[in-house]
């Protein structure tokens, strides 16, 4: 802004000066009357507006997947064949991982036979128990020995139970050598090769899905009041010429213990899978609801004793004139002045001293 300049104006009244014959020339009394006026530039003024203004808080954050995973191995073998590498699409239940099944298989056999030796003792005890039964009844066998053989049929019987429980296990653990893709996505990291070992929950694969993403930020403390589920936010993204939008869906119920800030997660708004996960984002997060009133520039607000007041030309004065404020933008600098304005009051924009209240002002052309 320009500065703004004080003319004095000088008005000196002629001096009287009285002579007489012989008499010595007396004093000169001279009189000097200022009126000071200040003089401001057309850009050192504004006029008070009606508009809509809506408090917002700076926000930096980054982008995520709303829905990712780690695909891991459920056993330990060797890497038969990885399908897929980074940056490809993959549908649910697609095969992405093989791993060798050797071993696997003869687990599985292993099992299949336990299993069949058990059923074949616990047919064999079965049939002694039935005839230990007829023999007791006609009181050949002893009650203990009736008994042991009961005891001994039930044994083989929750044996055969346990040997198929291990072969569906060894069978599972061999459909799991084939790993397939739990969700739609787009592979984001391989950890694995071909040949490579790897132990049981072991990591393969990053999977995300792009489809949807949330932008992860934090609002300072003195804010989180304000920070409610539903809100906007406006945010950028280096090397993207557009602005981006995202609507407030989470916030998290405990903030930081060091900065005291609170995590808000917003869903962002987007079109195709132009944005990526991981990338950094500065934005503004709308604050509560928009406010309609009697609008100033936030440059013309001054305080005294943390009372708010303008400098408002009236008529051809200068007045220090007391407002009461509302919301605030601090991104395009302006803010709602609830009493003390009305529409078309001429606001000056610079800071004076006290002593230009009631000076009377005037406008460069």
């Amino acid at each position: 802004m320009k500065p703004y300049f004080i003319h004095v104006l000088a008005i000196i009244g002629g001096a009287l000066v009285v002579t007489g014959c012989g008499q010595a020339p007396q004093a000169t009394v001279a009189q000097v009357k200022e009126v000071a006026s200040l003089e401001l530039a057309a850009t050192d003024v504004t006029k008070a507006e009606i508009q809509t203004v809506q408090s917002n808080v700076a926000i930096t954050g980054q982008l995520q997947a709303l829905n990712f995973t780690t695909v891991q191995t459920e056993v330990g073998a060797a890497v038969a064949e990885v399908l897929v590498r980074e940056g490809q699409t993959v549908t649910k239940g697609q095969i992405l991982v093989r791993l060798a099944t050797q071993d696997l298989e003869a687990r599985v056999h292993q099992a299949e036979a336990a299993l069949a030796a058990a059923n074949a003792e616990s047919v064999l005890a079965n049939a002694v128990q039935q005839r230990n039964e007829e023999l007791h009844q006609q009181r050949y066998v002893s009650d203990i020995d009736y008994k042991r053989g009961i005891a001994e049929a039930n044994a083989k019987a929750e044996n055969v139970k346990a040997q198929k429980a291990l072969l569906l296990i060894a069978k599972k653990a061999l459909a799991n050598a084939t790993i397939t893709a739990p969700m739609t996505g787009i592979v984001a990291k391989r950890y694995v090769q071909t040949g490579q070992t790897v132990a049981m929950n072991a990591p393969l694969l990053d999977v995300i899905d792009l489809r949807e993403l949330e932008l992860v930020a934090t609002v300072p403390a003195e804010h989180v009041a304000q920070l409610t589920i539903g809100q906007r936010v406006d945010f950028t993204i280096q090397g993207f010429t557009d602005t981006f939008n995202a609507t407030v869906s989470r916030i998290n119920p405990v903030a930081d213990s060091a900065t005291r800030a609170v995590t808000f997660y917003a869903r962002v708004n987007q079109q195709g899978q132009l944005l990526k996960a991981g990338l950094f984002a500065q934005g503004r997060l709308q604050l509560g609801q928009a406010e309609q009133g009697v609008v100033v520039p936030t440059v013309a607000i001054h305080y005294q004793q943390q009372q708010p007041y303008v400098w408002r030309v009236q008529g051809k004065q200068l007045q220090q004139q007391a407002v009461t404020l509302g919301t605030t933008d601090s991104r395009q600098g302006k803010t709602v002045v609830k009493q003390g304005l009305a529409a078309g009051d001429m606001i000056v924009l610079v800071q004076l001293t006290e002593q230009a209240a009631n000076m009377p002002v005037k406008l460069a052309e």
